[in-house]
């Protein structure tokens, strides 16, 4: 007869009357002590137990350093190489850099020995286009509009000399009109605006709008010398002064810019309608006015053809009183110099 332990599911049997109980405490077994094996001097580990082989370290006996320094100083050493090699390739890296930004700025000339060298190629400048070809019109609109910008903004005579047509004969004309050699100049605001250019062979006419806001016409003439900026046709320059001419009557021709446009007005020694065509010339500040005539089926009368243009147009003219003229107002047109009011060179007149 028994009972079972709850905790250890084990039998125990339960005592008669007469039985002689166990003892409640069993006696400790005594466990056997491992058996110790001594390797080298270096106690041995208990049997069953995995022993870890651990690598020597052979080092020098006379050496006092630990064996942690020895590592430390190798992987220092490993570490140096490497910041060596990495300082000399920078060092390197910085080297081809300079020379080839020394090679690049160093002219070509310099750039190799003089036995290297290829023979340099001599380009010959752009030779303009002939004087009797329209030349482009961008190409003369670069060249102009620092020319009239000039001519515009310049102060003195001798700064204007430097851009006019035929200086020689332009200067002591300039300085006529200005004996101290100081000028005012209008400066220059606008330059061809809205495309304004009228451009030939040999002449030009651009568009400006002056630092006054005046809207006035810049002509330009061209040679062997390039582009100039025809001065007499900017300022109206005539041989003589409207009020000299009107005074001293000259039988001989003299030159003028005028405006001249058709009329019907027939008087005194030019009544015959029949025989000669009327015009009106105009000085350029509108102040004179006279009767101008012509003799029909002339030569000059051939190169002045306003029959389609009432208005009227500018133009160089040789004029002059007739000797028998009664009148003060009345002059003959003695010879056509030009459409406009550029003169051209003396080998293009018709």
């Amino acid at each position: 007869m028994g009972l079972v332990c709850p905790s250890c599911r084990r039998l125990l049997k339960l005592p008669f009357p007469g039985d002689s109980p166990p003892p409640l405490v069993i006696s400790q077994q005594v466990t056997p002590e491992p058996v110790i094996v001594t390797v080298q001097g270096e106690p041995a580990r208990p049997k069953g137990e995995v022993r870890k082989r651990r690598r020597r370290v052979t080092k020098d006996k006379e050496s006092v350093t630990p064996d942690w320094e020895h590592k430390r100083g190798r992987r220092s050493a490993r570490s140096e190489k490497i910041l060596m090699a990495s300082m000399i390739g920078g060092a390197l890296l910085l080297v081809v850099v300079a020379l080839a930004l020394f090679l690049k700025s160093k002219p070509a000339a310099q750039a190799a020995p003089a036995h290297l060298t290829k023979t340099p190629i001599i380009e010959l400048p752009i030779a303009p286009p002939p004087l009797d070809e329209t030349p482009d019109v961008g190409a003369f609109l670069r060249v102009a509009e620092p020319l009239a910008r000039s001519f515009l903004e310049g102060k003195t005579v001798t700064d204007l000399l430097a851009v006019v047509r035929h200086p020689k004969i332009t200067g002591p004309r300039i300085q006529e009109l200005h004996p101290d050699g100081m000028l005012k100049p209008p400066g220059m605001e606008a330059f061809a605006e809205g495309g304004q250019v009228m451009l030939e062979k040999s002449t030009a006419v651009v568009r400006v709008r002056t630092g006054t806001f005046e809207e006035r016409e810049v002509s330009f003439f061209r040679s062997t010398d390039g582009w100039k900026v025809d001065w007499e046709s900017w300022v109206g320059w005539s041989d003589m002064p409207w009020d000299e001419f009107k005074e001293k009557q000259p039988k001989s021709p003299t030159r003028f810019r005028v405006h001249l446009k058709p009329i019907i007005y027939y008087n005194f020694g030019f009544s015959d309608d029949l025989k000669w065509r009327s015009y009106l010339v105009e000085s350029p500040d509108g102040n004179h006015r006279f009767f101008a005539y012509v003799e029909r089926g002339s030569r000059v009368d051939d190169l002045i053809n306003l029959a389609d243009n009432p208005s009227g147009d500018d133009y160089v003219l040789d004029l002059c009183f007739p000797p028998d003229n009664p009148g003060s107002n009345q002059v003959l047109i003695a010879a056509w110099i030009a459409d406009g009011w550029v003169e051209p060179e003396p080998t293009d007149s018709p």
